[in-house]
C-alpha cells in the first residue's frame, strides 16, 4: 500500500468549538464548523498579510472535536512562475489526471487516516457587484481582477473547501467584520473546481464494507 503524501506534512490540531446544523448531514456540518474554526486560529488569530495556505483536511470521528489539518508544502503546488497563488493551484490542479465519474460516496472515516478533503485560504480583494460597471463584471466573471485597482476594494480573507465527495464549503471574512459561512453542492469557480481536482486525486477508490 502506497504511504500517503500527507504522513510527512506539518500538522495542526484545530479545536471545533460549536456544530450548527445547517444541511441536516452530520459530516458536511461537522466540517463547515471545523473550516470557521481553522479560518479564526490559522487566519484571524494570526492578522493579515499571511501567506496562502494548503491544507488536507482529516475529521475520522465527528465526535472528536477537533479536525486535524495538515499543510501541503508550498514547493508541491506553487512550481512556476505565478504571481498570484490561485494561479498556481489552477496550474497545479490542470497537471492532475480528470476525476473519474459517477464515483460513490464515501464517509469520512472510511477515507484514509479519515481524509475529508483539502482546504486552500488566501487574502485578496472585493468589491460588491453593484459597485462594478457592466464591463468590470463581465472581466471579472472571467477570471480578471478587477478590484485589485478598484477605489471601493475591501480586503478579504476566503477559505475554500472541497471534501471528497466533491461538496464545496466556503468561510469568508472582510476585514474588521465577522466571518459567513456556507455549504453548497457544487461550485462552478475556479478555486473549487482546482480543489475539486487535487481532492479526487486523494480519495480511497473503493468504499470500505461496513
Amino acid at each position: 500500500m502506497t504511504t500517503p503524501p500527507w504522513k510527512w506534512w506539518d500538522r495542526s490540531r484545530v479545536l471545533i468549538s460549536q456544530v450548527r446544523s445547517v444541511t441536516g448531514d452530520l459530516e458536511r456540518d461537522t466540517l463547515l464548523a471545523a473550516l470557521v474554526a481553522i479560518e479564526h486560529r490559522m487566519g484571524h488569530r494570526r492578522g493579515w498579510d499571511q501567506p496562502a495556505r494548503l491544507w488536507t483536511l482529516h475529521l475520522a470521528d465527528v465526535d472528536s472535536g477537533a479536525i486535524e489539518a495538515r499543510t501541503m508544502p508550498p514547493r508541491t503546488w506553487q512550481s512556476g512562475h505565478h504571481r498570484n497563488p490561485a494561479d498556481a493551484l489552477m496550474a497545479h490542479a490542470a497537471r492532475l489526471p480528470d476525476p473519474p465519474a459517477g464515483a460513490p460516496m464515501v464517509r469520512f472515516a472510511d477515507s484514509p487516516d479519515g481524509l475529508a478533503g483539502v482546504a486552500f485560504m488566501a487574502e485578496g480583494f472585493s468589491v460588491p457587484p453593484a459597485l462594478l460597471t457592466a464591463e468590470q463584471r463581465t472581466r471579472a466573471a472571467d477570471g480578471e481582477r478587477v478590484a485589485l485597482d478598484h477605489p471601493e476594494r475591501t480586503e478579504i480573507r476566503t477559505l475554500t473547501a472541497v471534501d471528497i465527495n466533491g461538496r464545496v464549503y466556503h468561510v469568508q471574512r472582510f476585514r474588521d467584520e465577522d466571518p459567513t459561512a456556507r455549504t453548497q453542492d457544487t461550485d462552478r469557480g475556479r478555486v473549487p473546481w482546482a480543489l475539486g481536482r487535487i481532492a479526487a486525486q486523494f480519495r480511497p477508490t473503493e468504499r470500505k464494507e461496513s
